[in-house]
């Protein structure tokens, strides 16, 4: 049996054929409608459709080297993606650098997810390092993860189901509360295995739920200037 080239090697190979930004991101939604047990089955076939027999090999095959990548010889919780992805895609962009894993790890153990509540969340996740980093200090806690950058969103999300932690992703403008997608990973009632289910903005934890009280924040705002102007 050949043995598995890297997982960097397989989406360079396949993208100089395709197009590296696009075939990531089909990479990435690939995985993510396999990790939904059937639900998106469809817009599984309808992406792998755009490519030849060969080619769709080769992204089964990256998908199974990126697994034995992040499993890290057993210790698991290892993003899967980052690296990759600031040196081949983002270049930097937008501020696009993600925070090194053992800086990563350093903040999660001074805040120590363990002691200090049942959730984590970090409103601007990038490829979920940090949310990584958290579950290496305790696995038992929720983890929220949320970008403007649908990529990224999908990144930390797959990392964080294909490691078995329990949350949510949005790909949301956190500042605007402008939702875009979503997804929860549960853990399958039938199969009792992390599993990717897409979710509503009515749905999602992460979008502050403000429109209810615009009204009355807009109120208090003008009585606090008004207050202000009188003084």
């Amino acid at each position: 049996m050949e043995q598995l080239k890297s997982f960097s090697s397989y989406i360079l190979q396949i993208g100089h054929k395709y197009g590296l930004h696009s075939v990531f991101d089909d990479f990435l939604e690939m995985v993510v409608c396999s990790l939904s047990l059937g639900a998106k089955e469809d817009r599984y076939l309808e992406i792998v459709r755009n490519y030849e027999k060969p080619d769709a090999y080769l992204m089964a095959e990256a998908f199974g080297s990126l697994v034995i990548e992040m499993d890290s010889n057993g210790d698991g919780l290892k993003d899967g993606f980052g690296d990759f992805y600031m040196e081949y895609l983002s270049y930097g962009r937008n501020g696009q650098f993600f925070t090194p894993e053992p800086i990563c790890d350093m903040m999660s153990r001074i805040l120590n997810p363990a002691g200090f509540g049942e959730k984590v969340a970090d409103c601007c996740c990038g490829s979920g390092r940090m949310l990584l980093a958290a579950g290496r200090v305790s696995r038992k806690s929720l983890f929220f993860g949320a970008d403007i950058d649908r990529t990224c969103a999908m990144m930390c999300l797959i990392n964080l189901c294909l490691n078995g932690l329990l949350g949510e992703v949005c790909w949301m403008d956190t500042l605007m509360t402008r939702f875009y997608g979503g997804w929860r990973i549960e853990l399958h009632p039938e199969r009792i295995v992390p599993y990717i289910r897409e979710i509503t903005k009515e749905e999602s934890y992460m979008v502050l739920k403000l429109p209810e009280r615009k009204e009355e924040i807009i109120k208090k705002q003008a009585a606090t200037q008004q207050l202000l102007f009188e003084f």
